[in-house]
């Protein structure tokens, strides 16, 4: 087994503190996916540009599901109309991982299923307009995934304070 290194402390602490926002109706779930994206995406600033992209569109088009889930609801049974928007919308995904740009799936599909299951589960702060709920959805859920990017920057980044000065008096 290898040594316990300073990564695995300052991961630990941080999760610990990321709990932290439970007390604001943060999903801590979708802020740990958020930082696994982190670490699967090359662990460095540059997975901001690689990653928010696709995170925005994976979380619109599950608001775009959902809202279409409730018009088709109107008019059928909530599972047909749940099928029926979640081909549409993943068929939309999936046209959209063909962009460069929003090519990371991962992050994708991720981000899409953090806003139907946070949106469900109640993981934001009911507004009482029915846009206004996805607006704070959007700011909770995929706020949260958000942050789980910086917990993951944050938790590298303590790791290496101190290091340079080590590495200097090495040479």
């Amino acid at each position: 087994m290898k040594k316990i290194g300073r990564l695995d402390v300052s991961v630990a602490l941080l999760a610990g503190l990321s709990c932290c926002l439970f007390l604001v109706n943060m999903p801590i779930w979708g802020l740990f996916i958020g930082w696994a994206w982190y670490f699967a995406l090359v662990a460095s600033g540059a997975v901001f540009k690689t990653a928010v992209p696709p995170m925005l569109t994976g979380s619109v088009l599950a608001v775009v599901a959902i809202i279409l889930i409730d018009v088709f609801a109107g008019f059928m049974p909530f599972l047909p109309a749940m099928m029926v928007a979640v081909i549409i919308t993943v068929f939309c995904l999936m046209m959209t991982i063909k962009i460069p740009l929003l090519s990371y799936s991962l992050v994708s599909f991720n981000a899409y299923s953090c806003m139907f299951a946070g949106y469900y589960a109640g993981f934001y702060f009911e507004t009482g307009s029915y846009g206004g709920n996805f607006v704070t959805a959007i700011l909770w859920i995929t706020g949260a995934n958000f942050l789980g990017l910086l917990f993951g920057w944050a938790s590298i980044a303590v790791t290496t304070i101190g290091a340079k000065k080590e590495e200097k008096k090495d040479e």
